[in-house]
This record gives C-alpha cells, structure tokens and sequence, in this order.
C-alpha cells in the first residue's frame, strides 16, 4: 500500500469509528429486556426520549411510560413485546406471562413522588385469557379492589382520590385461561 492510501484508510476507520460513537450515543437503547431482580423481571426503563415534566409546567397525562416496569414473569416470546405494556398505546406489545395465573402481578416505579388519581387497565384481547378479578397496591398502604376487566381490550377506569405515591402494583388474583396479563397499564396524574 502507498502511504496515500494508507492514510486515506486511516481517515476512513477513524472517521467511521466517530460516526458509530456518535450513533451509539445519540440512538442508545432505552429500554433494558430480562433483567432479573430478585423475584421480579424489568422488562424496561424509562428512556432518555421521556422527560419528567414537573407539576407546575405539564398537564395532567398517562405518566406509566414515565414509570420502571417490573412483572412477574414474561413468556418466553414475549419478551421484546411486554415492553410495550406500559408505553401509552393500547396494541399488541402486551404483557403474557409464562404460564401464571393467579399471583401474577406488574409493578410501576417512578424516580420521583408521583400524584395519580386514575389507572386504566385493559386486559388481552383473548376470548380465553382473560382477567375475572384483581387488586391494586400502592406504595401509601392502600389497596383497591378491581373487578372482572373488558375481555374485548377495551379500558377499565378505576378513578380514586389523588394520592401521591412512588410505585403500585396490580396483582391477578383470578383468571379464566392458562396465561394471565395486561395489553396496556395507563396511569393518570403528574410527577412532582
């Protein structure tokens, strides 16, 4: 090789090397799949593209894709797809566990205190997975009831006085079908 284009080759990998750094940076993976943490499985972070607005600049919106969420267990195919369960669209990235039913449970964490007056849950658009009863937990102690969701995917609105919290849980306590789950997880208020 001539040095000519020795040092055109050298130009080429160093300036593709910044490019690919710079991609790396700019394009970064914002969600982190099957991660275990003690009993549970992340199956995805808020991402960098997600800003906390705080209360006096933002209206009152669906603040779950602003939440970590955790579950129970993810099918064993499901995993890419369960991301989606709490992103603010009701589609097919649902969340299907590994065979459970009864116990199976989803955990929304937010960084900061949160003020929610509002859940909205939709079950799997299935004629045979569906969820027959259920329970929220919040981080404050309380616990609310939650009867038999839509089978259709269609929302369920369990409105509640605003409480300020970090995390809930919606534990399925019974279920018709071999695999329990939600299609989405919208939660209603700001963060503070």
């Amino acid at each position: 090789m001539t040095k000519s284009v020795r040092s055109f080759v050298t130009l080429t990998v160093v300036a593709l090397c910044l490019i690919a750094g710079f991609l790396a940076i700019e394009f970064r993976a914002t969600h982190l799949k099957f991660r275990r943490h003690g009993a549970a499985t992340i199956i995805r972070r808020p991402g960098s593209f997600v800003r906390a607005v705080r209360k006096e600049n933002a209206g009152i919106g669906n603040i779950a894709p602003l939440a970590t969420v955790s579950v129970s267990s993810v099918g064993q195919f499901g995993g890419a797809v369960a991301q989606g369960v709490a992103d603010g669209v009701a589609d097919s990235r649902d969340w299907v566990t590994e065979g459970e039913t009864a116990g199976a449970w989803i955990r929304l964490d937010w960084g900061a205190p949160a003020t929610i007056f509002g859940v909205d849950l939709y079950d799997l658009p299935s004629p045979t997975e569906n969820v027959l009863s259920g329970t929220l937990t919040f981080d404050d102690g309380s616990v609310i009831p939650v009867q038999s969701l839509p089978p259709s995917g269609a929302p369920f609105r369990i409105g509640f006085p605003p409480k300020t919290v970090h995390s809930l849980v919606f534990r399925i306590d019974q279920v018709q079908g071999i695999n329990a789950g939600l299609a989405e997880i919208m939660v209603f208020g700001t963060l503070n």
